[in-house]
């Protein structure tokens, strides 16, 4: 009888376009099946000779509807023609609502400049404006350009070896290095090569650089060739001369992770680098010392220039041959940033709030007691985003070591929220045995170290809990992806709470949301978790199957994509939700986000008062 009902059922269709500028992504397509459920008819979408169930919003997305796609939905059974009329209207609903976070919500916050002078269109690294005349660097290999001395104390490969390891590790240890995990990634990288041999280790260099060119991983090329200069330099006697004290701009073909500090402590106002990813390790560290940069295609116009030019990474131009009036209308542009710079300091302890009267929290992302120091000095309301990995870096600590250091930052805030320890991917630990993975970002990273490494996550629970003083501290598990997964991450940090007599009262449990499964499961979330904690970094990347620090795959930090995630999970949560990622920090995205009922921000130390001020301008 199903089959003979099922035959002589009435179907009705219709073919429409999709006008929605940003064709059926993740929110519409969430709308689309939720409204689909609601009826008890079948409901279907054809699309290039694709049928797919209306009812199931993964089915949708798999379809890849753009603005222009034509589909036909076709409706059977009871209620299908009023089905079909509710899908239709949907539809026009989500073209005619449909903006672009790109072309609408994110909207410059800084003044327009209009240079007298011809100016060179940029990408933005670290945003800033600088005036200066420019120093040149065209190779970092090379063994003559004008920043290198030589000296006679050579030494023998297996002893330079042996130094360039000490300096990583000194650098791990650098209390002002707020990007350790760059050079804990170098230290892993080093320890894979073959070090018999200068030879040797130089061929297993080459082929490694061999194996990322043309890849998702081939950012990471500059860290093999920063390895092998370091290497080589000790083994040559070569020192590398500070850069200049005066003020300078640099224009630099290349950078290496081990300029960047050395860079800072100099008279640089800008740097012009050529052609890298804005997610690059170069990058990042450029922005967390918060030097104004840009990248550029071609670096050799910019060779033999003697006058002062204008670096405008604000407006995304550089401008060779400035006039006069161009460099006053700079400066004063630069004067003023100063001035906001010094008031918003002045007010980063007071509490913000939209004009309004929206409150939103300033939280803070720390990696040690040393930058929770930092945080509290610059006005946070607690901390989003403890990077425990730190404390792991070149030894395993001891329980007492970690609980000790726990404890510490636990007494400076009321409120601390612990990730758990977040390896794997391009982060390693000397002694933490991971087997070589051919795609290990999708491979044993986060939570997923409880199936392989479970000894040491419950050694580093117990050390939380028994941190734990008069605040509140929110334990947060990485890289989850099934509800089960963080039921039994939880189940473990209670039965190791039991065992030791620990009172679980101002404890909380949460998880990072940064894999795309999670976006589909909030409901079922919502019944166990009791925090959410959004990692844009990671979520762009999995949404878009790009790595982040791609040098010809750019990923659109502000995509509306990211933008419509964050706000599905915003929409479907009952929970607290805040934002860890990089995105919380984009001075430019702060309105969009606050627009979308986000509340709790966590950004870098040094953002905080900046980030403080934008909210008291939306």
């Amino acid at each position: 009888m199903g089959l003979i009902k099922d035959l002589f059922s009435k179907k009705h269709s219709i073919k429409v376009s999709i006008e929605a500028k940003n064709g059926l992504h993740l929110r519409p397509c969430a709308k689309i099946a939720t409204l689909a459920k609601k009826f008890d008819s079948d409901i279907s979408f054809i699309s290039s000779n694709k049928t797919i169930d209306a009812k199931n919003m993964n089915e949708i997305l798999a379809l890849g509807l753009e603005y222009g796609s034509e589909i036909t939905i076709i409706t059977k059974g009871k209620g299908a023609k009023d089905a079909l009329f509710a899908i239709k209207s949907l539809l026009n609903e989500l073209s005619n609502h449909d903006i672009s976070v790109n072309d609408d919500k994110i909207i410059s916050i800084y003044d327009k400049i209009q240079y007298e002078s011809e100016t060179i269109n940029t990408d933005v690294i670290c945003g800033g404006i600088c005036v200066a005349k420019t120093y040149y660097q065209s190779d970092t290999q090379s063994d003559t350009q004008n920043d290198i001395n030589y000296v006679n104390n050579k030494i023998e490969f297996h002893d330079a070896i042996n130094k360039v390891t000490s300096e990583l590790e000194m650098l791990l240890a650098d209390e002002e290095n707020s990007e350790k995990d760059i050079f804990l990634a170098q230290k892993a990288i080093l320890n894979t090569l073959n070090n018999s041999s200068f030879e040797m280790f130089e061929n297993s260099i080459s082929n490694a650089i061999k194996m990322l060119e043309n890849t998702a991983n081939q950012s990471k090329i500059v860290d093999y060739k920063d390895i092998k200069k370091r290497v080589f330099n000790k083994m040559n006697g070569v020192l590398r001369k500070e850069f200049p004290l005066n003020d300078f701009i640099l224009v630099s073909n290349e950078l290496f992770p081990s300029d960047i500090k050395r860079l800072a402590k100099s008279g640089v106002k800008g740097v012009i680098i050529n052609n890298i990813s804005s997610r690059s390790h170069i990058a990042l560290l450029l922005r967390s010392y918060n030097i104004p940069s840009v990248s550029v295609k071609d670096i050799a116009r910019f060779k033999n220039i003697d006058n002062q030019i204008i670096l405008d990474a604000n407006n995304k131009v550089i401008a060779i041959s400035p006039s006069s009036k161009d460099i006053d209308t700079a400066m004063s542009s630069v004067k003023k940033s100063n001035e906001k710079s010094e008031k918003d300091n002045n007010d980063k302890f007071k509490i913000v709030a939209t004009k309004s009267g929206k409150r939103i929290k300033i939280l803070a992302n720390i990696a040690d007691y040393e930058s929770a120091i930092e945080a509290k000095e610059a006005g946070c309301d607690g901390i989003g985003l403890l990077r425990t990995e730190f404390l792991f870096q070149v030894n395993k600590p001891t329980l007492e070591e970690q609980t000790s250091e726990y404890a510490k930052i636990f007494k400076l805030f009321d409120e601390v929220t612990v990730r758990t320890l977040d390896v794997g991917g391009d982060k390693k630990l000397p002694y933490l045995i991971i087997p070589n993975e051919e795609n290990p970002f999708l491979g044993v990273r986060g939570i997923r170290l409880f199936k392989t490494h479970l000894d040491l996550i419950k050694e580093q629970l117990l050390a939380i809990l028994l941190a734990k003083s008069s605040g509140e501290v929110k334990i947060m598990f990485p890289m989850v992806s099934t509800v089960d997964e963080f039921i039994y991450a939880k189940s473990v940090a209670v039965d190791i709470a039991n065992e030791h007599n620990i009172d679980l009262s101002g404890i909380s449990f949460g998880i990072m949301v940064e894999v795309p499964s999670v976006l589909f499961l909030i409901s079922e979330f919502n019944k166990v978790v009791d925090f959410y904690s959004i990692g844009t970094n990671d979520l762009l990347q999995y949404l878009f199957a790009v790595d982040r620090t791609h040098t010809s795959l750019e990923i659109d930090t502000r995509s509306g994509v990211l933008f419509d995630a964050i706000k599905l999970i915003q929409e479907q949560s009952i929970k607290p939700v805040s934002i860890c990622g990089e995105l919380a920090s984009d001075i430019e995205a702060i309105k969009a986000l606050i627009d979308i009922n986000i509340e709790i921000l966590s950004v870098t130390p040094a953002m905080v008062s900046n980030i403080k001020s934008r909210i008291r301008d939306v």
